[in-house]
C-alpha cells in the first residue's frame, strides 16, 4: 500500500521535516514522522502545513 510522501513547510514549526500521511480527520490530517533510534512521531497539520513530494511502500522495522 502507498503512503504520500510530505515535507513540512515554513508554515508548520517542524519546517524541513519528511514524514508521511498516516491518517486523515476532518480537515486534520495525521503525518508521521521517523525519527531515528527513537520511533515515530505522529503529529497533526493542516493541508496548507506541508507540500506532497511523492509516495513509497512502508517497511517494516527489522528487529
Amino acid at each position: 500500500m502507498k503512503q504520500k510522501v510530505v515535507q513540512f513547510n515554513e508554515s508548520h514549526k517542524w519546517c524541513g521535516s519528511f514524514g508521511f500521511i498516516n491518517e486523515i480527520k476532518d480537515e486534520r490530517i495525521m503525518v508521521g514522522v521517523p525519527i531515528p533510534q527513537q520511533g515515530t512521531a505522529y503529529i497533526f497539520c493542516k493541508r496548507n502545513e506541508f507540500d506532497i513530494i511523492g509516495e513509497t511502500d512502508l517497511l517494516p522495522a527489522r528487529e
